[in-house]
Order: structure tokens, then sequence, then C-alpha cells
């Protein structure tokens, strides 16, 4: 059974956490992402388990489709994550593999496409491998169920997600 952990928001540091097992095989950590300029959490509508079903923000809650866990892919500089969904066990993907501002995140079966692959930097942000653009909540809307979409980086806090 798969353990929840409550987001905590250490200031001036990122965090992606691993705990290993006495057989040393990590043990994925699950927590909401939280969105700093919106102060939304990135969410699964409904609860979906289907492939291509666009990201929303919520309000945050203890739900499964809130927590996610950020796994280290091989590469770079050991900054690279699939984010993968507790309620879905699918990764956060960018729909049709995109480089397109505004192109919606999605939720698919994980694998190794760069689209899945993303960059936590040391500003919060989520960069997309394929895409080299941030996921983002446009406008800054406060909005419950405001699309998740990319964009490119900058500084916005809507594109600060502390995990």
């Amino acid at each position: 059974m798969k353990s929840k952990v409550a987001a905590a928001a250490l200031a001036g540091a990122s965090v992606i956490a691993f705990s290993p097992t006495a057989s040393a095989t990590p043990t994925a950590v699950y927590a909401s992402l939280y969105n700093a300029g919106t102060g939304h959490c990135l969410a699964v509508p409904g609860s979906s388990t289907a492939n291509g079903t666009e990201l929303v923000q919520w309000t945050c809650t203890t739900n499964d489709d809130q927590y996610w866990s950020l796994e280290r892919v091989a590469g770079g500089n050991g900054d690279r994550v699939r984010v993968r969904n507790l309620n879905s066990g699918k990764c956060l993907a960018i729909g049709g593999s995109s480089t397109a501002n505004g192109a919606n995140a999605i939720q698919w079966t994980c694998s190794t496409n760069t689209d899945q692959v993303w960059i936590y930097d040391s500003a919060f942000r989520l960069r997309n491998l394929n895409s080299d653009r941030c996921l983002a909540i446009p406008n800054s809307s406060t909005t419950s169920g405001t699309k998740a979409i990319q964009w490119t980086c900058n500084t916005s806090p809507d594109q600060q997600w502390v995990w």
C-alpha cells in the first residue's frame, strides 16, 4: 500500500525525497504539488485514471488524485524527474508532445518519452525536457478547475510548484 506524506513547505529548499528500504530499493514519497502563485494543488479531475485527462488546479485536499511522486530519471545533473500520480499511477505529460505555449498538461501511462521528463529547478519550476517550457497556471487564475498548461519559463509565481 502506498503511503501519503503531507506536503511541507520548506523555505528556500527544493526537496526530492527517496526513502531507502532495508533492501536499498527506493520507495516513492507522495505529496501535493502546491502552486505558489494560486494557492491551489495540481489535480486529476474526477480522480480519472484515463490517458489524456487534462490536469487542473483545485483547492488542496487529501484526495489521492492530488498526490504526486517525483521519481528520478537518468541524465542531466540528477535533476530530471518523472511526476507520477498516486491515484492513477500515470505520469504528468504534455498533450501530443507539443512544444507550444498553452499546450495542456495531461496524465499518460508512464514511459521514457521526454514529454514526461521534467527538471525541478531551484526556483521550484517544473521544466519539460521535450519543450523546454514550464508547468504553469494561465494568468495566475485562482479558480478551481483551471487547466494546467506549459508556458515559456519565467519568474512568475504561477510557475512555482512546492512539492
